[in-house]
């Protein structure tokens, strides 16, 4: 079906769409591609498993452990403001997607020297420049996102759900070699050399996506581009967030996801400390969730464009209270497995459901605004609850941290069932 937001372009620039149009099976495979490409290259940095466990090597600290989905999601979403701020003040997208994607390399490099480190500076030296190269890399994953994603609203103006399921299928089978990867660089090699080594591959690796990024075809939006200074921008997001219904509803709807998935980034490193697991299983972990994020990207697709994407919210916000419950109740370490591909459910979900939700809310013109400001509202939830999960682990140990986990995922469920309403069924009575 057509959703609202291209509904309004069809009605209001018919000359734009017929461009777009001629460019669409051109965009699609690029953007696919890209997408799955680069997932091959993150996979080797994944913040659930590989990365949390590379830190059990050098620190017993669970704050600092938790400190990795912390810096993800505070550079990921907070910064999409100020990218959004200059997006909507530019009229065109793939310029700025590129520079930053360029960036964004740098951030995976200085990760890879630091690796390289280990054993030569002081374990302190290392955790510090860790963290910055790992905040220069996930800063701008996120400033690339509302540019990024305004361009795929635009480009993609038909089948978007099949769009987002294809590069997740195409995505997870490129994974999926990545952690097969993985598994055998963690087992074959000692610690510092299989990190090192996966590092450096996910840095090389990392430069296909560039390429085809400066292959994008774009079409400029005929809206005249009204400039403004980050000030008036600023001031002007409670009243932008007002204009449409249901907006708050949602972005509070996410908040309460983001807190049910306190503790996902302990579960590997509590399956491997708790039945005394070997590292290399990290690459198994990796593998489940990659696979399974391939898997459901088509089934969520279907369903989003289908149904509606509030279903597929709902159904991320039941994962972290199956994935509690399993390692509550869990005496051997195959249900781990189960918790994993469950994670990369509730990805698939979240990264195909967010954006369409947005696109079906915002108006076309308004886009990268709408995904920039919900991303960094969504943020302060997402940063805090890590470091709160690694603080209760501390205190007093992982089961309590799933058990919180279990019991916020029930009130996340609760409040998008009873309080999200679906975008298509906005303004009907």
């Amino acid at each position: 079906m057509v959703t609202k937001d291209i509904q309004t372009i069809i009605d209001s620039y018919p000359d734009y769409l017929a461009e777009v149009q001629k460019n669409y099976w051109r965009n699609f495979i690029l953007l696919c591609f890209d997408s799955s490409f680069f997932t091959f290259s993150t996979s080797l940095l994944s913040q659930d498993t590989i990365l949390p466990y590379f830190l059990d090597a050098l620190t017993s600290n669970p704050v600092l452990i938790g400190l990795i989905p912390a810096l993800f999601y505070l550079g990921y979403l907070l910064p999409q403001i100020i990218s959004s701020f200059i997006t909507v003040n530019t009229a065109k997208r793939k310029k700025i997607i590129l520079v930053i994607a360029i960036a964004e390399r740098i951030g995976i490099l200085f990760i890879a020297i630091t690796s390289s480190l280990i054993s030569r500076v002081s374990i302190n030296l290392v955790l510090t420049l860790f963290f910055l190269s790992y905040m220069v890399y996930t800063t701008t994953m996120g400033l690339i996102m509302p540019a990024y994603s305004d361009f795929i609203s635009k480009a993609i103006y038909k089948g978007r759900g099949m769009y987002y399921g294809v590069t997740q299928a195409i995505g997870g089978l490129i994974g999926f070699a990545a952690s097969y990867v993985s598994t055998i660089l963690l087992s074959r090699y000692d610690f510092p050399l299989n990190y090192q080594y996966l590092f450096w591959l996910s840095f090389l690796t990392s430069f296909v996506s560039p390429i085809l990024i400066a292959n994008f075809r774009e079409v400029e939006l005929p809206v005249k581009i009204v400039k403004q200074s980050f000030s008036a921008f600023v001031k002007g997001i409670p009243a932008l967030i007002n204009s449409r219904p249901g907006v708050k509803n949602y972005i509070f709807a996410r908040q309460l996801i983001g807190l049910a998935i306190i503790g996902n980034s302990f579960f590997s490193v509590y399956a491997i400390n708790h039945f005394n697991q070997a590292s290399s299983v990290l690459g198994y972990y990796t593998m489940a969730i990659l696979l399974a994020q391939c898997l459901s990207g088509v089934v969520w697709g279907m369903v989003g464009d289908r149904f509606g994407y509030k279903k597929v919210l709902i159904a991320a916000s039941l994962i972290p209270l199956l994935n509690s419950a399993l390692a509550l109740l869990s005496t051997q370490t195959w249900p781990f497995i189960l918790i994993s591909s469950l994670i990369g459910v509730y990805y698939s979900a979240i990264y195909i459901g967010h954006p369409n939700i947005i696109f079906e809310i915002s108006p076309p013109e308004q886009t990268s605004q709408f995904i920039g400001i919900s991303n960094t509202l969504i943020a302060p939830v997402a940063v805090v609850a890590p470091i709160i999960g690694g603080k209760i682990v501390e205190v007093s140990g992982y089961r309590t941290l799933f058990i919180l986990m279990l019991i916020f995922s029930l009130i996340a469920t609760l409040f998008t069932v009873f309080k999200v309403v679906e975008p298509r069924k906005m303004g009907e009575d």
